[in-house]
């Protein structure tokens, strides 16, 4: 392994000791630990790696600015850095950071996220050796870190703003074009670069307009239901559909409801459990509704006579018991990179009929480990629905072949694997040359 070196407050280098051994030492940048109190992708992917790299016998960290101490996930105290960007004891440097929120806050997050990240990697290098950062591409933090530290970083595509922020429905106002400016950037004077799936990678080289030639897909990991836990057909309800997720446009909430009113007409008896919170959905005409206005609208008296029950937001495992009760589960995003609720209903051998964006199908192999419908299409998702409903035999083998191939592709251990892997190669290539790779211009 390398030798290590990042800066302080004072702009002193700080020499990190090699590790004795082959063992990697990895942190992670997660935006709240832990996942039991955040529900979130990353969190989620960060607890899920951190666990495949254990089994490995490497060595993780988690850094995060929000951290619910009242909750533990197996990682010791020690493990887990709380970043704060407070200036202690300095009355001009706080004076000046509180004219800049008011001023410039863009600027001000900016640069509080980053003097706050720096001093996290500091804290935990005073006690241990650090080979790397992972980080996500958000806000091109990564950018403003590059020069900060001389570990190698990671940017790993979550979800860039071009994509995630049009399909959520934000203006492309000032403010928008430049975080996908500041996320350009960073992508591309990124030392390397990992991506849960093809497509949210070949979009990425398509709108900047950059190779990305040391950039690869590596899955996001989730943890194998053993096989006497998943579902079975015998113990769920034949009649209930189940949909976990945020009622908005990005997930496709408003499509759920449209599409449960056409099955209606055919399996009157189907009841949809809705498990999200309600975030409000803007429509095709830029209306925005509410959860409960919308069912109104398209379903009158759903709610009042159970055909639609919805439970808000639920824990883990609510939304487990949820997934063994109904006889399919829906994923129905407008766009998603790689949502880990398509990989949980992978990993419990569920029955799923889910949309053909973004990487959900790098998930779901249609009509082996579960049906895919064309994305944003009401119509089309009634109908795989009611495939299912019909014929509860394509279900449970649809069903058995996704815990099969969940295992098989995405276990932590398989994940962390290919991970690992990459990341001795980011190291090999940072020892032969510290500049990191070219840096191409990204489009604006």
């Amino acid at each position: 392994m390398q030798e290590n070196m990042l800066s302080n407050k004072e702009n002193t280098p700080i020499t990190l000791g090699k590790p004795k051994s082959d063992r990697l030492s990895v942190a992670y940048f997660t935006p709240g630990w832990p996942p039991q109190t955040f529900p979130n992708g990353i969190v989620t992917y960060v607890a899920t790696m951190v666990d495949g790299m254990r089994e490995l016998e490497h060595q993780s960290y988690v850094l995060t600015p929000y951290l619910d101490r009242s909750q533990t996930l197996g990682l010791s105290s020690q493990d887990v850095i709380q970043l704060s960007s407070r200036r202690s004891n300095e009355f001009v440097g706080r004076l000046f950071d509180t004219l800049q929120q008011r001023i410039l806050p863009e600027s001000a997050f900016r640069a509080s996220f980053v003097r706050g990240l720096c001093r996290g990697i500091h804290t935990l290098t005073t006690r241990a050796s650090l080979d790397l950062l992972e980080i996500e591409e958000s806000f091109g933090f990564a950018g403003a870190l590059r020069d900060r530290l001389s570990i190698p970083i990671v940017i790993r595509l979550h979800g860039p703003w071009f994509l995630n922020g049009k399909v959520m429905g934000f203006p492309e106002d000032e403010v928008f074009a430049r975080r996908v400016q500041y996320e350009g950037k960073a992508i591309a004077e990124a030392f390397a670069i990992t991506a849960p799936s093809h497509d949210v990678l070949e979009q990425t080289r398509r709108y900047y307009n950059l190779p990305l030639e040391k950039a690869v897909v590596i899955p996001c990991p989730i943890a194998c239901t053993p096989k006497e836990q998943r579902w079975r057909s015998q113990d769920c309800d034949p009649n209930v559909i189940a949909f976990i997720g945020r009622f908005d446009r990005h997930k496709g909430g408003d499509l759920v409801i449209d599409a449960f009113a056409q099955v209606l007409r055919e399996f009157p008896k189907t009841r949809l459990i809705f498990a999200g919170p309600d975030r409000g959905c803007i429509d095709d005409n830029g209306r925005a509704w509410k959860f409960e206005e919308y069912v109104q609208d398209r379903l009158p008296g759903a709610l009042e006579l159970g055909q639609i029950e919805w439970l808000g937001q639920q824990p883990p495992s609510a939304l487990y018991e949820l997934r063994r009760k109904a006889q399919l589960t829906v994923v129905a995003s407008r766009y998603d990179n790689f949502p880990y609720t398509a990989l949980e209903a992978l990993s419990l051998g569920c029955p799923i009929v889910g949309a053909c964006a973004g990487g959900i199908p790098e998930i779901i192999t249609n009509e082996v480990s579960g049906l895919l419908f064309q994305t944003g299409d009401a119509t089309d998702l009634a109908a795989q629905i009611n495939r299912l409903l019909s014929n509860p035999e394509l279900a449970a083998k649809l069903g058995h072949h996704a815990g099969e191939e969940c295992a098989m592709r995405f276990a932590p251990k398989v994940v962390a694997k290919q991970s690992s892997d990459f990341y001795q190669k980011t190291l090999e290539h940072s020892s032969r040359s510290k500049v990191g790779f070219p840096t191409t211009s990204a489009r604006t």
